[in-house]
């Protein structure tokens, strides 16, 4: 599930929707900015801790994280605050994941194939995030009433629900990953 996109869609939904901050696109798009900074910052942080071995650990502690960024934006999104905080800490998973997974690729490919294994990665992480939003948007619209122009504020928190359960899958994913890498080198 793409959050981003669902995030400051929420904050641009006019009071009158009642819910909604009604901001611009652009003071929408400054809601972005925890985002960049905490995935980032992420990002520079997971190499400092990455093993071969720790990789799908981290994996699936992103994973924690960015379904902990899902919760408060399911539970609560009444004030701007709230909004950036989940944004803020969706962006630290996100970053940590991102960071991760090159070095759970490049654990297992053999190194005359690294550079296609990395191209593979990135269509694939394309394709996910084009998955994510158009199933976002599809709970939108599910959540959009005949003849309203905006989804009931239900449907974000079916969005985020949706989210922290792929995240789940993710993380259970990925801790069966360290098992199995874990079990390998053990042999």
């Amino acid at each position: 599930m793409k959050a981003q996109p669902l995030i400051t869609r929420s904050a641009q939904t006019p009071h009158g929707a009642g819910y909604g901050f009604g901001l611009t696109t652009f003071v929408a798009g400054l809601v972005l900015i925890p985002f960049s900074v905490l995935g980032f910052v992420a990002g520079k942080l997971t190499p400092r801790v990455r093993t071969p071995f720790a990789d799908p650990l981290l994996l699936a502690g992103s994973a924690v994280v960015v379904g902990g960024g899902f919760a408060p934006f399911a539970a609560a999104r009444s004030d701007l605050a709230e909004v950036f905080a989940a944004m803020g800490v969706l962006a630290f998973g996100v970053g940590g994941f991102s960071a991760a997974m090159p070095g759970v690729i490049l654990a297992v490919t053999p190194k005359s194939e690294t550079s296609s294994a990395m191209s593979f990665n990135y269509v694939v992480r394309s394709v996910g995030y084009s998955l994510g939003s158009a199933i976002g948007g599809l709970i939108l619209a599910a959540g959009t009433g005949p003849g309203h122009l905006f989804p009931d504020d239900s449907a974000y928190t079916t969005a985020a629900l949706v989210g922290i359960g792929a995240m789940a899958i993710t993380r259970l994913t990925s801790l069966a990953l360290a098992r199995r890498r874990s079990s390998e080198t053990n042999s």
